[in-house]
């Protein structure tokens, strides 16, 4: 039986990572052929636009990961119609929020570039940021479409697709931003509409599973329900506080860092968030890629399967982060020059990655305690545990740092958050295992 799980576990975390990783690799990507084919502020620029990005998208993964909870502990129970119809209800609620955040971005660019740090930088960094953001939100609706999609299919059994989905659109993009950053010379712009085109490939590749019908989802009229409205948002918290970990560490690091250093303290960051993002990709996709494991174990009342998921995960999450983190500091320098040419931003960078590189450690094991949390429904201690060190630690440690210490040392703020996070995270696990941790009250039989 526990080779029937491992299996099943590989089958769903391989696939789950390489998606995650690509779907972060389309802003690193820009910040490559940008740093390297248009200079050091354009990379710049890139990394105070992207906060808003990922604040979108990780807002908008509360749908499609709310969703797929309830999806996975119905399917669990044997329940398809409660199934199909919080698909449904998770798409739609996807689409309002893409076609939301689309005209904001487009109308307001300048605004959001300002309150993402912007607002004491150089003016050419804040027009190339302002320029990116436009251009990035006319495609945000296919972009937050395709990661949605992405998590039904694979919630949907076809994990091999949600995969390949990304991979092309990944490779498209690619292709893309050679072509309108260097021949076209389109600079940010280019890089941002290439980004676009790709994730609309991603899109008409992913939505092939749903018109083949290829599992048991389908996309067809279903009654929307705010009750389960409320209830995929509730289920869908916990995720979205683990994916906003990122842009609101850039948001204080952006402020931060252009208060006491300036450009070339805001562009160490974009070298360093960058790097970030794979990192966080392969670490996210392990607890995801288990998701609907823990899911379905809890519907069906399964402790002994769910228990050998969590442990397992821990375990993957544990190795892949020390790879991480013995890589980073050993190759610090190389790591740099992918992302700029410029001897000083390069100095800047190798010298802030090993401090910032300890994170890796303990964050795959926090997440994916927070993934079991949440696919079994303790609902306050999953976002209690998200929040904490998705969002209230980084921001604590960042803005404590430069007052106590040197301000080099601000690159030990995500260590030490993510440090506490997985004390915090192991404590609720020792809670729910002696059962003093009380399961959320289901709503609409979900």
């Amino acid at each position: 039986m526990k080779r029937v799980y491992f299996h099943n576990m590989l089958r769903y975390i391989l696939p789950a990572m390489g998606g995650l990783l690509i779907s972060y690799l389309y802003n690193i990507v820009d910040g490559i052929f940008v740093g390297q084919g248009v200079g050091a502020d354009a990379l710049g620029a890139v990394n105070v636009a992207v906060p808003y990005i990922t604040i979108s998208m990780a807002l908008s993964s509360i749908f499609p990961m709310g969703a797929s909870a309830i999806i996975a502990n119905s399917r669990g129970k044997g329940d398809k119609r409660l199934s199909n119809q919080a698909f449904i209800n998770g798409a739609f609620l996807t689409i309002v929020f893409a076609i939301l955040i689309t005209a904001l971005g487009m109308l307001f660019p300048s605004f959001i570039v300002d309150i993402s740090g912007g607002a004491s930088l150089s003016q050419s960094m804040k027009d190339l940021a302002s320029e990116y953001l436009f251009f990035y939100s006319a495609f945000q609706l296919p972009f937050l479409l395709a990661n949605a999609l992405s998590i039904f299919v694979r919630n949907d059994d076809d994990p091999n697709l949600a995969l390949f989905g990304m991979i092309a659109g990944a490779l498209a993009n690619i292709l893309l931003d050679y072509i309108f950053v260097y021949p076209l010379s389109m600079g940010v712009a280019g890089a941002a509409i290439a980004s676009g085109l790709g994730q609309i490939l991603s899109f008409l590749i992913l939505i092939t599973h749903f018109i083949r019908k290829k599992g048991e989802l389908r996309v067809r009229r279903e009654r929307l329900s705010l009750s389960l409205s409320l209830e995929i948002a509730k289920r869908g918290l916990p995720e979205a506080a683990s994916q906003l970990s990122t842009p609101i560490s850039s948001l204080c690091y952006n402020w931060v860092l252009a208060q006491y250093i300036g450009d070339l303290g805001v562009s160490t960051w974009s070298v360093l968030s960058f790097v970030a993002s794979l990192c966080v990709g392969l670490l996210t996709g392990v607890g995801q890629g288990l998701q609907p494991l823990f899911g379905q174990a809890y519907g069906k009342g399964d402790k002994k399967e769910g228990s050998f998921y969590l442990k397992w995960g821990i375990i993957i999450s544990l190795l892949i982060g020390s790879i991480l983190f013995l890589l980073c500091p050993l190759l610090p320098g190389p790591i740099s020059s992918i992302f700029t040419s410029d001897g000083e931003l390069i100095a800047s960078s190798a010298k802030a990655l090993p401090y910032f590189a300890i994170s890796f450690v303990p964050m795959g094991a926090s997440l994916v305690i927070t993934y079991y949390l949440f696919s079994s429904k303790k609902g306050v201690s999953a976002n209690l545990l998200s929040l904490s060190r998705g969002v209230f630690l980084k921001v604590l440690f960042i803005f404590l740092l430069p007052l106590l210490l040197p301000i080099e040392y601000v690159w030990l703020a995500y260590s030490l958050a993510e440090v506490v996070g997985l004390l915090l995270g192991l404590g609720l696990l020792l809670l729910d295992s002696k059962g003093k941790v009380e399961e959320s009250k289901p709503q609409n039989g979900c």
